[in-house]
């Protein structure tokens, strides 16, 4: 009778369940698993199966499974999750960790901003028609260092030498810290992406001749001076007159010539056909076809081709052996920007400029959320981060209680921010480049903006069904393979007792179509070596045979035998065909360090224990460990699946 009640009150539950779920649920719940004896239940949702479902049998899989089937294996799948959340896999540091990462990662793409990254996408690419020649000095600053006030002075001490009338090229090499102090400061061409964004943006927001003002990136304090700019060609081509260098220096015969073609005083193809000593463009009139069809060019001389920038312009280069008199006789610019889009995007994300994107986003979120900050609550914070005495600041510390910030809708004591404030107060003494304000500043916004992040992937999850199956398949993931891992993988690769079991029980599956020889096949270094191992291999069994013949005949660096242990099939070792198998024309090893060969085993017509069948009865034992685990399961849990649902789902 009271069994009888039971059921009753459950199947009253669940029609209640369900009519509440339909009614009131835009995702219904498709099915439920409850342990035998736990009041706990786990729920899966229609949309949850639906993107699985959809996912692993569209039109392009190779076997579609029905929907009564798939249900099926996907509701063993889900009460493998929940025995792995039964045994606390979910609350382990290494799952928690895993599942962090790959959810910030996940999250990023639904919370950027589209708009910023296009603009700075199409930044990128106007700056990218161009060549920009800049020179810098670096005063070098450690990104955690906490006083600047020495670097910051000298690198306006050096901006005010150069207003004065300073050489750039000297003052940076003198006071600059970067390698190319060598070279006076010069970087050579700076283009987009190649530099931290500050960077670039001082080298392009700068006019050519001028210097920038000083500022900062994570490497330091800077000035940037501008020396050319030039149009950015991905391709140039271009005809030449090619030099010998002995010629071409002889009365500055090269730099002649190129001032009369560009006079037009001679003709190019007169002069090609008279002085180039290529023969390959001399009978073209010097036409030396596109530069991206030349991968033989050096680097450094197709850079100076592109950067020529003229059309029609002659101008002398040097190559390593040659001197050439060179023309651009036609160019191409960077591809239109629709077709490039999507690559300038991908890198603007993967940047620096990607946090610009994330800034946006944050403030956008500040924004939403209504977040506003007292000033008379934060004020206590100011004076606390300066005390010095402990005794002071716990008095202070107990006075907190007034309003300290808005967030969605609440306000917030200052006591919620307390425990931050206590982990990071330490550090202002290490810093004397902040105000107390301003330390207080950084610090509160700073845990308003995690507290926005949180919110955010907290409300993703409820309002994007892709961003919450995503998630959702990744953790699975991650609890099923640890699961796995404890009660079939590694089980059945230690569990010995297990596997011999499980082949006395099914030996008929394992037979083999030919014998196999299970054994030693020895090789020795000369004959009375060989001698001496024949005789004692008879007192040896067959596992001790490879430790005694090493400890016996390869020691004082010498080694006089050398030894193959397995199961040999006919075709598989020479020695063992010719021995064992009796096959005729078997060329045996030819080894002449060991020459002589003798045999310890025996031959098996079918394997003798499971380590001759290890490989496939693994294989076997796994699939028997998870059914059986399957098996338990589907014993030791309730599942209930509701039909009314399932019908709403098509194929």
């Amino acid at each position: 009778m009271r069994d009888m009640k039971r059921c009753i009150s459950v199947v009253l539950m669940w029609m209640a369940w369900s009519q509440v779920t339909l009614a009131q649920n835009t995702d219904p719940v498709l099915f439920t698993m409850k342990s035998l004896g736990d009041e706990y239940i786990e729920e899966v949702t229609k949309s949850e199966f639906e993107y699985i479902y959809r996912k692993n049998n569209s039109n392009l899989a190779t076997e579609k499974k029905s929907l009564d089937e798939y249900l099926q294996l996907f509701v063993d799948f889900k009460l493998k999750v929940l025995d792995a959340k039964l045994m606390w896999i979910d609350r382990s540091e290494s799952y928690k960790r895993e599942l962090s990462t790959y959810e910030a990662q996940l999250t990023l793409p639904y919370l950027r901003d589209t708009l910023k990254e296009e603009e700075l996408a199409r930044e990128a690419y106007d700056r990218d028609a161009y060549d920009v020649s800049a020179s810098h000095i670096l005063v070098a600053l450690d990104e955690n260092a906490a006083d600047t006030t020495k670097a910051f002075a000298k690198i306006n001490d050096v901006y005010n030498q150069l207003k004065n009338g300073a050489s750039f090229r000297e003052m940076a090499q003198k006071y600059s810290d970067c390698p190319s102090k060598r070279d006076g400061g010069s970087l050579g061409i700076v283009r987009p992406f190649t530099t931290v964004y500050p960077f670039e943006n001082a080298v392009y927001n700068t006019a050519v001749g001028a210097i920038s003002k000083p500022f900062r990136t994570k490497f330091g304090y800077h000035i940037v001076n501008v020396t050319k700019k030039a149009p950015h060609y991905s391709d140039v081509r271009f005809s030449q007159i090619v030099l010998d260098d002995s010629v071409a220096a002889k009365n500055d015969f090269a730099n002649k010539l190129c001032e009369q073609l560009n006079a037009k005083k001679v003709k190019f193809a007169d002069a090609v056909k008279k002085y180039s000593i290529d023969s390959l463009t001399r009978v073209k009139d010097g036409d030396a076809g596109w530069l991206s069809s030349m991968p033989y060019i050096p680097p450094f001389y197709a850079n100076q081709l592109c950067q020529i920038g003229e059309k029609g312009k002659y101008v002398v280069l040097k190559s390593f052996v040659t001197t050439n008199i060179v023309v651009l006789t036609d160019m191409v610019g960077n591809k239109p920007y629709d077709e490039v889009k999507k690559e300038y995007r991908a890198r603007v994300a993967k940047g620096d400029r990607g946090e610009l994107s994330v800034d946006n986003v944050v403030e956008k979120m500040k924004r939403d959320y209504g977040v506003k900050v007292f000033p008379e609550g934060v004020e206590p914070f100011y004076r606390m981060v300066e005390m010095k005495s402990n005794d002071d600041i716990h008095n202070e510390y107990r006075k907190l209680s007034e309003p300290l910030y808005s967030f969605d809708g609440n306000v917030y004591p200052q006591e919620d921010f307390l425990p931050v404030f206590k982990d990071e107060r330490h550090q202002y003494k290490k810093s004397d480049t902040l105000s107390a304000k301003q330390f207080v500043d950084r610090s509160l916004d700073a845990f308003l903006k995690k507290k926005c992040w949180e919110k955010t992937k907290s409300d993703l999850k409820e309002r994007n069904a892709e961003y919450r199956n995503l998630l959702k398949e990744y953790s699975d993931g991650l609890l099923l393979f640890e699961a796995s891992s404890r009660k079939v993988w590694n089980k059945a690769a230690k569990d010995k007792e297990g596997l011999a079991k499980f082949f006395d029980e099914n030996k008929s599956k394992y037979k083999w179509t030919a014998p196999k020889y299970k054994g030693v096949v020895i090789y020795c270094a000369d004959k009375p070596t060989l001698t001496k191992v024949n005789k004692m291999l008879p007192k040896l069994d067959q596992d001790s045979v490879a430790i005694v013949l090493n400890r016996e005949f390869n020691k004082d660096g010498k080694k006089l035998v050398k030894m193959e242990r397995g199961l040999f099939q006919e075709g598989a070792n020479a020695v063992v065909d010719c021995d064992i198998f009796k096959k005729e024309g078997v060329t045996l090893p030819s080894d002449g360090a060991f020459p002589f060969h003798t045999l310890k085993g025996k031959l098996l017509t079918a394997p003798e224990s499971y380590m001759d069948v290890k490989g496939p009865l693994t294989a076997d034992y796994q699939n028997y460990l998870e059914r059986k685990w399957v098996e338990e399961l589907r014993e030791r849990h309730e599942v209930h699946i509701f039909n009314n649902v399932l019908n709403m789902i098509h194929e």
